[in-house]
């Protein structure tokens, strides 16, 4: 039988990426130094309205935040540092800006050598306020739950006495995608950010219209390792890409709906020889990702038969919190696809 247990943190493992935000012993210190920053509006006050020359006012997932129209020094929290390049500003620090594969080349090259404020035991809140920033923006995770826990509130409420502090909250990883659309918003990109959004909802109509068939006709696996292997359900990022152009996935997955995905050992894989198609991690470089080092060595892998029919796929932004890195993967899914109705 198949486990299954909660992804984010198993791929924040792997990726430097986190979601667990953790106080720090010197939080008071910082906060001493950091003071007030005025992270939320007046009483009262209408959304988008102005208090003040140079504010207007964004909603977020802890009621509306008074932000500064032009920031000068904005810290990326996760998912944060996509939607301000793509609005144009360049942060002052990332969560994950080191980690190539979750940017275009020439976005990547921007935040590479940035400062990284999160560690093993969540946010350095002292090298975030040592960047006196006056904006910080990020997504905040919150499950499906009717409010969001108050360990993320207490998160928050310490942020904004740094900065102003944005966090759009995403309720799964297949719905990272919208929530940096609702950044982006909130950063003044938002008609940029709608645009390319109707653009991958135009190429999943095409390519369900091209390759209908072809994708009815076969089932689509999509397999990580790190440890133990991982077949992504419809809700998690890639997967949540392949249930837009309407790919069946395993039995093992196919009604997953809470959790990222299973987890199977490597002797567990058989459980998903019912996949014509296997989709693994890779690089922007064209290179495997790590998870597909990994499966790549393992017996039961190579005797899968999607592998041995050779229909076993890189695909890179595999873990895609943005629709212009989904607009990529519909492109290499497209190729995927025309392979096989060849």
């Amino acid at each position: 039988m198949s486990s299954s247990r909660s992804l984010t943190a198993a791929r924040g493992t792997r990726t430097s990426r986190a979601t667990a935000w953790l106080v720090v012993p010197a939080l008071a210190a910082v906060l001493a130094v950091g003071g007030c920053a005025g992270g939320t509006s007046q009483a009262g006050e209408p959304a988008g309205s102005s208090a003040e020359a140079g504010t207007r006012t964004v909603e977020t997932a802890f009621g509306p935040v008074t932000i500064p129209t032009d920031p000068q020094s904005v810290v990326a929290l996760e998912g944060g540092t996509g939607p301000l390049l793509e609005a144009g500003i360049v942060p002052v620090a990332t969560a994950d800006g080191d980690w190539a594969d979750s940017f275009l080349p020439a976005e990547h090259e921007q935040v590479a050598d940035l400062p990284i404020v999160l560690g093993a035991d969540g946010w350095d809140y002292e090298k975030i306020a040592s960047l006196e920033p006056d904006l910080i923006v990020g997504f905040v995770r919150g499950g499906k739950e009717e409010e969001l826990s108050a360990e993320k509130k207490a998160d928050f409420d310490k942020l904004s006495q740094i900065a102003p502090t944005v966090l759009i909250r995403a309720t799964g990883s297949a719905t990272v995608k919208d929530a940096s659309v609702e950044i982006a918003t909130a950063l003044g990109a938002g008609e940029e950010a709608e645009a390319t959004k109707a653009a991958y909802e135009a190429r999943v109509a095409e390519i369900k219209e091209t390759y209908g068939d072809v994708i009815a006709a076969n089932t689509f696996a999509g397999l990580d390792s790190f440890e133990e292997v991982t077949v992504y359900s419809r809700i998690s990022w890639l997967g949540g890409i392949l249930a837009d152009i309407g790919a069946p996935l395993p039995a093992v997955v196919a009604e997953e709906t809470t959790e990222n995905g299973v987890f199977l050992s490597y002797e567990q894989l058989g459980q998903v020889a019912d996949a014509t198609v296997v989709l693994h991690e890779q690089t922007v470089d064209g290179a495997p990702g790590p998870g597909a080092e990994e499966l790549a060595a393992a017996a039961t892998y190579q005797s899968l038969p999607a592998v041995t029919a050779g229909h076993a796929y890189g695909i890179r932004y595999f873990f895609a919190d943005r629709y212009s890195l989904a607009l990529d993967v519909l492109d290499q899914l497209e190729v995927v696809l025309e392979d096989l109705q060849a």
